[in-house]
């Protein structure tokens, strides 16, 4: 049980650190009205275990809080991470839907914090901006992920144990 513990706990943190990293390592695209938050990718791991919505969360949360959100967009810019992720969960058996909910989420969320928060660009601009730039990583990046991983057996099982 121990091991089980501790192996879960490895897997969530390398899953965040990896969010973090991705979200530094390509700021310029992370952050603004346009993005293209390439860590995002790291979603489609949600589709083979539902715990990596942890590790996947934490991530979005240590990256918010470091790069200088404003308070409500690291609480619920990381909320909209969660709730996109057990939306993923609940949908998963159809990968083209399941794909979609965190671009649904994240666009709405993000796209008021945008707008209400940070004052970059009007509602109509910042929710179909956010949306676009989530749905581009998950259909265009996201998605071959997902079918690397699941055509490789020994990566599959090491997310799925």
């Amino acid at each position: 049980m121990k091991n089980m513990v501790l192996k879960d706990l490895i897997k969530q943190s390398m899953i965040a650190t990896i969010y973090v990293i991705l979200v530094y390592t390509l700021s310029f695209a992370s952050f603004g009205v346009v993005q293209f938050r390439v860590a995002e990718v790291l979603m489609v791991l949600v589709l083979f275990d539902k715990k990596s919505i942890i590790g996947v969360t934490i991530g979005c949360f240590v990256a918010n809080l470091l790069g200088g959100a404003i308070i409500i967009d690291v609480i619920f810019g990381t909320l909209a991470t969660a709730i996109a992720g057990y939306l993923m969960v609940l949908t998963r058996k159809k990968v083209g839907i399941a794909l979609i909910w965190p671009a649904v989420v994240n666009g709405i969320i993000v796209g008021l914090i945008l707008t209400y928060g940070y004052l970059l660009a009007p509602i109509y601009i910042s929710i179909p901006s956010v949306f676009f730039g989530e749905a581009v990583v998950l259909y265009a990046l996201g998605l071959p992920v997902y079918l690397a991983i699941k055509e490789s057996s020994s990566l599959s099982d090491f997310l799925t144990s």
